[in-house]
């Protein structure tokens, strides 16, 4: 089964371009069997203090990105990417959890990680930090607090760290993963193709593959994407 680890939909991710249907047409066409959908959990999108509510809004997505998946054969499996207040709003990826967990405990982005570490285990899940050193920034936190790291493959930042990663990984026996960080967002006004794929595709294959070269102009709006930075 081939599945991307890391998806956002624009139903939560403002950052995202596009809503749930089309990011199941998206899987289907570059020919995945599911996705993780890792929403941003980040509390600049908690209003007016309600964080239940919040978190409400926020498994809803879920279950309408599954309703959708079903209804395409895309397996939609649940996940978080929780952006950590105390850890300079570092992404933390939290897979295993099933939405009655965020629904249980709303306020995980305002939790240390050894906290939130604790609370995940304790409900059968695992914690992997997404894009360490991604654009210079994204620092690594305490592995003692990680089961794993991903390696970028966004394709809007050229280094994905993976030499570096896979050796972090290797010394301290944790998870590599390398999910796309889908946002939809790699639509640009130049293309250099690198392999033969058809144009209409290219998009898709760039975030959900892994292909890179094809992304080369650097527009994007920084404010609605911050928080994916």
């Amino acid at each position: 089964m081939l599945l991307d680890l890391h998806a956002h939909t624009s139903g939560i991710s403002t950052c995202c371009r596009v809503p749930a249907p089309d990011i199941v047409r998206a899987a289907l066409d570059a020919g995945l069997d599911g996705i993780v959908l890792t929403n941003h959990y980040h509390k600049g999108y908690v209003k007016d203090g309600d964080n239940a509510a919040f978190a409400r809004r926020y498994t809803d997505e879920y279950a309408y990105t599954r309703e959708c998946g079903d209804a395409a054969g895309l397996r939609v499996l649940y996940g978080m990417e929780v952006t950590m207040e105390l850890h300079g709003g570092v992404h933390i990826l939290v897979y295993g959890l099933s939405p009655a967990f965020t629904l249980a405990h709303p306020d995980v982005f305002d939790m240390p990680l050894s906290e939130l570490y604790a609370l995940v285990h304790e409900n059968g899940g695992i914690l992997v930090q997404a894009h360490p050193f991604r654009g210079g920034k994204n620092r690594l936190q305490d592995l003692a607090y990680l089961d794993g790291v991903e390696a970028n493959s966004h394709p809007l930042y050229d280094a994905t760290h993976f030499d570096r990663l896979t050796e972090i990984a290797q010394s301290r026996e944790l998870i590599l993963t390398s999910g796309g960080d889908y946002h939809a967002d790699t639509h640009r006004r130049t293309a250099v193709p690198t392999c033969r794929i058809p144009s209409k595709r290219r998009k898709i294959c760039a975030n959900f593959c892994g292909r890179r070269k094809p992304l080369i102009s650097k527009f994007r709006n920084p404010a609605k994407c911050r928080a994916a930075e």
